[in-house]
């Protein structure tokens, strides 16, 4: 599990913050698990259509 991974979970990034903090470990991180994390977050932030 990466930092971003445990710093989300735990609550201390929101899913913008963490999203940003993936932008710039992407080049250092296995393909699958930018997948995982992008999948993460995706769930975890409100879809454009669901917010008034």
């Amino acid at each position: 599990m990466c930092i971003i991974c445990i710093d989300f979970e735990r609550g201390a990034l929101k899913a913008s913050e963490a999203r940003r903090a993936l932008g710039e470990m992407r080049p250092t991180l296995d393909a699958k698990h930018v997948r995982e994390v992008e999948d993460k977050l995706d769930e975890a932030e409100p879809s454009p259509a669901s917010t008034p």
